[in-house]
């Protein structure tokens, strides 16, 4: 796919050679390892004659663990000799799995990394052989006598290899970017059995990264703005999906992530008959519906996106309520700052709600809004008291030295805006934020000025807190990964290294709290004063002239009745 974790749906459009290796070469490799835990029962039967010993049921599947670890000492302690006087190979794969794990193989994955690559590419040989003359692009590519081939190209000269490479890099894209030329060479593939089409419920079973999906309707455009000017990017009223997996990189409780799946058929985003029981044939096929839905994830901040999983993922009553095994989810999506992949747009979920944070509990001037059906507060986070933080960091860094002179006035605080309502996804209340998101964006210079933090959460009473935080979009200085360089603000010209903070960014995880500490300094600083720590991140991260914008577009909304 197009990034790391764009591995959802496995293509599923292979060239003749890869089906055979993908189908028949899986076949071969299970059918091997039964020979292999064969071979292996025969050199237990062999070595328990030897040694007057009955291995065979140590090394067995069904053996407790402390049986199996009595037969690997006793296979370990065997010398080639002793091997060579009943005719074991002791360079075998066979002997050197028994003798590491002291039981017979059970599969495929038990084997080391170096026997699975030989095993491979046996396999390989064995479906795919350099002298085959079918006729067909895998017989050319195993000419050269390579057991392995290549991969397909968009550089080769077949247009079937080349539609095979765009859907490897591309999923969900039309061929050339165009629709009827993708129809065209997908279907004379088919006929031409240039290309061979695995059902996307088969594929399902190769994958790693196993799903559960969530559908909803867009209500509002999704728009992108750059140098002010507005793109929309997802038009409303068009269904789209959300595929719920884990994040293979947690730094969270139970953190999962949410990828847009909406570009493949799916019987689920149409009116589909219900008593189909099984996928339809473009499902199957993936076929594709909207490229339109491959979307990136900086700077398309999706609104609608986070609240629609969050209501779809968190129990609606309060916890006295909860089934068992139910639990609250956090759902957010990084800014640019805080997210390493670009190219597949995700939210991150985790376990959590508003007392799990207190940094979110924070509240000013709450004013109840009958248009939204909703509580808006617009919440300054900043320094409680200079004289505090400024000794608390001397104690730890006396080398630093804090300008506490402003850090009571209000802009000099970082700003979000805080809604408690008991729907989120309620029409109003989506499209106040979405074109608050809008104007902010074209007021301040388009998103490569201004980003945003977006969560949505549970109060723990039935009702959620949705927060909407603009930061600048931070810039980094010099040649140091990020989680050991220096951030500069741009909006305001302050450093991360002037004001003496070890970490300047706002992110899903550490807007809240949540930080992985690569710097030993980083620890330190927390350790010593993490509330204080996260409050002036909060200030770093301000934008001046933000408070009147929000105010300005609010008025012009005519949220409250005074």
């Amino acid at each position: 796919g197009r990034s790391a974790i764009d591995n959802t749906l496995l293509r599923n459009v292979l060239l003749p050679w890869e089906a055979r290796e993908l189908l028949i070469g899986r076949k071969v490799r299970k059918a091997a390892c039964k020979f292999f835990a064969i071979r292996q029962a025969c050199i237990l039967q062999k070595l328990s004659f030897l040694l007057q010993l009955n291995l065979c049921d140590f090394a067995s599947k069904e053996a407790s663990r402390k049986e199996r670890t009595a037969a690997c000492a006793v296979l370990k302690a065997l010398s080639p000799e002793d091997l060579e006087s009943v005719g074991i190979d002791s360079e075998s794969i066979c002997w050197k799995q028994l003798r590491a794990t002291g039981t017979i193989i059970a599969g495929f994955g038990q084997l080391a990394a170096d026997d699975q690559k030989k095993v491979w590419e046996a396999a390989r040989l064995l479906v795919n052989p350099p002298e085959t003359n079918s006729g067909d692009l895998g017989s050319s590519i195993r000419s050269t006598g390579s057991a392995s081939g290549r991969e397909p190209s968009m550089d080769a000269d077949d247009v079937f290899e080349q539609f095979v490479a765009w859907c490897r890099d591309r999923p969900g894209e039309f061929f050339q970017g165009n629709r009827l030329r993708h129809i065209e060479v997908h279907l004379a593939g088919i006929w031409a059995n240039k290309i061979i089409i695995i059902r996307r419920s088969v594929m399902e079973r190769f994958s790693l990264a196993r799903y559960f999906p969530l559908y909803w309707l867009r209500t509002q455009p999704l728009w992108g703005v750059e140098s002010s000017e507005a793109i929309m990017v997802r038009d409303k009223g068009v269904m789209e999906s959300s595929h719920v997996r884990v994040n293979e990189c947690p730094y969270s409780a139970y953190h999962g992530m949410a990828l847009s799946g909406g570009s493949h058929a799916d019987e689920n985003l149409r009116k589909a008959s219900r008593s189909r029981r099984h996928p339809c044939i473009l499902m199957e096929m993936q076929w594709i519906r909207d490229p339109a839905a491959n979307i990136e994830n900086w700077f398309l901040t999706d609104i609608e996106k986070i609240l629609q999983e969050a209501w779809q993922l968190n129990p609606h009553g309060p916890k006295e309520m909860h089934l068992p095994g139910e639990m609250y989810v956090v759902v957010g999506q990084n800014p640019k700052v805080g997210s390493s992949i670009k190219e597949t747009q995700h939210t991150q979920l985790y376990e959590g709600a508003l007392s799990s944070y207190p940094v979110l509990q924070l509240t000013a001037n709450p004013r109840f809004s009958e248009r939204l059906s909703a509580w808006i507060d617009i919440v300054p986070v900043g320094p409680k008291k200079s004289d505090e933080v400024a000794s608390a960091v001397a104690e730890v860094m006396p080398e630093v030295s804090i300008d506490a002179s402003q850090d009571s006035q209000e802009d000099q605080h970082g700003i979000f805006v805080r809604i408690c309502t008991q729907r989120p996804t309620a029409p109003d209340l989506v499209k106040f934020l979405v074109e608050l998101r809008l104007s902010l964006l074209k007021q301040f210079g388009g998103a490569q000025t201004l980003d945003f933090l977006d969560l949505a959460l549970s109060d723990e009473a039935g009702g959620f807190v949705i927060i909407f935080a603009p930061i600048p979009q931070l810039m980094k200085l010099g040649d140091e990964k990020p989680d050991f360089a220096s951030w500069a603000n741009p909006l305001t010209g302050e450093s991360s290294d002037v004001v003496g903070l070890e970490e300047a960014r706002v992110d899903v995880g550490k807007g809240v709290g949540h930080f992985l500490c690569a710097k030993k300094e980083l620890r330190k600083q927390l350790l010593a004063d993490g509330e204080g720590t996260l409050r002036r991140i909060w200030a770093f991260n301000r934008v001046p002239g933000l408070r009147l914008a929000i105010d300005n577009f609010i008025a012009q909304w005519r949220l409250f009745s005074d």
